[in-house]
């Protein structure tokens, strides 16, 4: 509890807090990376930066003086996962805000920001969005795909975000796509602020895929909107025409078990490689290795194996959602499908196996313009005038 007596802190320069749905829990987790890399880009321009996170079960945590895990009712699942008409998980969302509510005030309390970001619109920006209302303190959004594409459609939810988005000072959104629809349900202007890993250029470990086979990979969460059913049914029609491929399947998530039943039923076991969840150096490794990388999304902006690829080389097969269809088409990276469409997938991805083309001559351009340095210097540029001295028009309460 705050006391009632008011005391006016001058923030020093380029004080910002993250608020941030998720931050990787060690530098090799999987769990959003691109908000490790940005958080650490910021520090490299001069930055004092804090994080405020929600706590989230894991095999392994590092632990580091600007980095604030709140506790709540929850931990399993990720908080954009629960399920609203699910009794225990309607209490866990009520225990994430409630209780990240309070923490979020004692964080800042002890960092005392000059500015806020909200990575994602919903729930970090409700965060972000309390701390204005009460102590004055400036945000801006940075809008990354679930929160608009998933949250904001939401008939209660979709209000709220409106309401998040038009009272921030600055939107950014990780896509063009992403971009255009921020600005519509905020009727605000919105930058473009790409979201990328870097992956390492050498590998410590050294998997060896066959060679003599023509090998797709998919990397990414195993979620049922991510398009798995299709590229496995699709897969299976191309193992119908051509024996020597195979199909690497790297990540996590719910759908596994489903996943795995339908593999069994199509009798592609042999071929299908469950890999799961491996390190960066892996998935860099993976990477170079493969001869295609296929995101058959129903739903996506930008999603971080896209600049993956590019920067191990690796051309793609995508669906044409969000921003993909576009990008790929724009830099010429690889072909283009219908979501849903088994079909038109299976025969991409034969194609790809039988043509000889080379999909890498424009990887730099698009590369330069998903650099995640770019995103630290295009929001820096943004928030400068947020991010001088100043006394907080409310003062914090200490």
């Amino acid at each position: 509890m705050f006391n009632t007596k008011k005391v006016i802190i001058m923030p020093p320069t380029k004080r910002i807090c993250l608020i941030t749905n998720r931050y990787p829990t060690y530098a090799d987790d999987i769990a959003s990376p691109f908000v490790r890399d940005f958080h650490l880009g910021l520090k490299e321009k001069g930055v004092e930066v804090s994080v405020f996170t929600p706590h989230y079960q894991s095999e392994r945590e590092d632990w580091t003086d600007d980095i604030v895990r709140f506790s709540w009712w929850g931990g399993k699942k990720v908080v954009g996962s629960l399920n609203f008409l699910n009794p225990l998980e309607m209490i866990q969302l009520l225990s994430f805000m409630r209780n990240g509510r309070r923490q979020f005030f004692e964080h800042l309390r002890n960092t005392n920001p000059a500015s806020c970001l909200a990575l994602w619109a919903l729930p970090s920006g409700w965060f972000a969005y309390q701390a204005k209302r009460k102590l004055e303190i400036p945000y801006s959004v940075w809008c990354l795909g679930s929160d608009i594409y998933v949250w904001a459609k939401k008939p209660i939810l979709r209000g709220l975000t409106r309401k998040i988005l038009q009272e921030a000072d600055h939107l950014f959104a990780d896509g063009f796509d992403l971009k255009k629809k921020v600005e519509e349900l905020s009727g605000k202007p919105c930058l473009f602020l790409p979201s990328m890993r870097k992956l390492p250029q050498t590998f410590e470990e050294k998997e060896k895929l066959d060679t003599l086979k023509f090998n797709f990979l998919y990397v990414g969460r195993w979620e049922e909107n991510k398009g798995l059913e299709d590229l496995i049914r699709a897969f299976d029609l191309v193992r119908q025409k051509l024996s020597a491929v195979n199909l690497y399947l790297l990540g996590w998530g719910d759908f596994e078990t489903k996943m795995k039943r339908l593999v069994g039923s199509l009798r592609l076991e042999r071929q299908v490689k469950f890999v799961g969840k491996v390190s960066t150096s892996s998935v860099a490794n993976y990477l170079e290795q493969a001869n295609c990388v296929v995101i058959p999304s129903k739903g996506d902006s930008i999603p971080l194996v896209f600049s993956e690829a590019l920067q191990m080389g690796t051309p793609l097969i995508v669906t044409d959602v969000g921003d993909l269809g576009y990008l790929v088409k724009r830099f010429k990276l690889g072909k283009v499908v219908t979501p849903g469409d088994i079909n038109g997938l299976a025969k991409a991805m034969i194609e790809f196996v039988r043509e000889d083309n080379d999909y890498s001559e424009n990887i730099p351009e698009a590369l330069k313009l998903l650099d995640i340095e770019n995103a630290v210097n295009d929001y820096l540029n943004t928030l400068d005038p947020l991010i001088t001295p100043q006394a907080h028009l409310k003062p914090i309460e200490a």
